[in-house]
């Protein structure tokens, strides 16, 4: 598949930096200018404090900068993407509930800290921004890029921009209701999408397998997990298997909203749950396949081709951090992507 990438004219040797916080793991990459990488580094991220959080973040760039044998004296911008409510024209971080950060002044910290300029951006947003600019084709300027992990939520790119909505909040589509009286979300609500088709829901259905004696564990462990049923699934267990149908088809349906309501060309599929592979895919097509043998209108819109998983190698987070960096400079940086600059 072809790649586009931002065309960059800046003076020789001068790098940006990219870098996906999530509650996990947190990745920094350090970019050329003919969008090289020359170093990258990944860390567990300190959630003991705000403090330490935001040093464990310091220090990943700085480990990835040394792996790229890098002065920090040749780092143009760096663009950080970061879980929760982020206002990018300030750089402050309203709300990051899996960081315990609230109102922190963020790209002042990192500004501070590193003698750069840093922006700051939801780290959704900054991944259907480096998939955008990197690893689609250019045809494409309306696309979804959807993440599965603890929960579930879309970054969106509209007529070739990325799309924030009103208050910063656009793709936060895992809290559409399905069934009012479903199990309780950690929003409040009851029976949203995210409680039927991310991680914790498989940990739950798997459980209740193995209550059931069609799921087995091994006699040390206590709690069934995602990866777990997915192994199960993949070794040939039914009562997996339906687990991942039952799931991918619930998404299906919340697919189906998310086209309908922005028209895209292409919906990507990332985060931890697509490592259920062509089983979990699909489970979502055989929904929209059902819809389609009713509806000539899902027909129309719910085509297979635009149903597509990220590569597992993908850091679409750190390269979206690259292109917010990059695109701080406009008068260095081109808007238009140039296919297959970088593969």
């Amino acid at each position: 598949m072809a790649m586009n990438a931002l065309n960059g004219e800046g003076q020789q040797g001068q790098v940006v930096v990219g870098v996906d916080v999530g509650g996990t793991t947190i990745t920094a990459m350090v970019v050329d200018t003919s969008l090289q990488v020359c170093g990258q580094a990944t860390q567990t991220t300190d959630k003991s404090t705000p403090q330490g959080t935001f040093k464990s973040i310091v220090a990943t760039i700085l480990q990835a900068l040394e792996i790229g044998q890098t002065p920090l004296s040749q780092v143009k911008a760096a663009g950080i993407g970061i879980p929760g409510k982020v206002d990018p024209t300030t750089g402050t971080v309203h709300l990051a509930v899996n960081l315990n950060w609230n109102h922190i002044p963020a790209a002042e910290w990192f500004q501070q800290a590193l003698g750069v300029p840093c922006y700051i951006e939801n780290d959704l947003h900054l991944a259907a921004l480096g998939y955008y600019h990197f690893f689609t084709d250019s045809s494409i300027q309306n696309m979804a890029y959807v993440s599965i992990g603890t929960g579930l939520a879309a970054g969106l790119i509209l007529d070739g921009r990325l799309y924030r909505g009103a208050h910063g909040m656009a793709g936060e589509f895992g809290h559409i209701v399905m069934d009012p009286h479903g199990p309780t979300c950690n929003c409040g609500n009851r029976g949203c999408l995210e409680m039927y088709t991310a991680g914790p829901a498989y940990s739950r259905a798997g459980q209740e397998a193995v209550a059931q004696g069609k799921l087995l564990l091994p006699p040390e462990q206590a709690n069934v997990t995602a990866v777990d049923v997915f192994n199960a699934a993949q070794s040939g267990n039914l009562a997996a298997q339906e687990i991942i149908h039952t799931a991918g088809a619930f998404l299906g349906r919340g697919l189906q909203i998310l086209i309908m309501a922005y028209d895209v060309d292409k919906i990507i599929l990332g985060g931890g749950v697509t490592r259920a592979g062509d089983l979990f895919r699909h489970a979502i097509l055989d929904e929209w396949q059902r819809q389609a043998s009713l509806s000539p209108l899902a027909a129309e819109m719910l085509k297979p081709e635009k149903l597509e998983c990220a590569p597992l190698e993908h850091n679409a987070g750190a390269w979206g951090g690259v292109a917010l960096a990059h695109n701080a400079f406009p008068h260095a940086v081109s808007p238009q992507r140039i296919a297959n600059q970088r593969r």
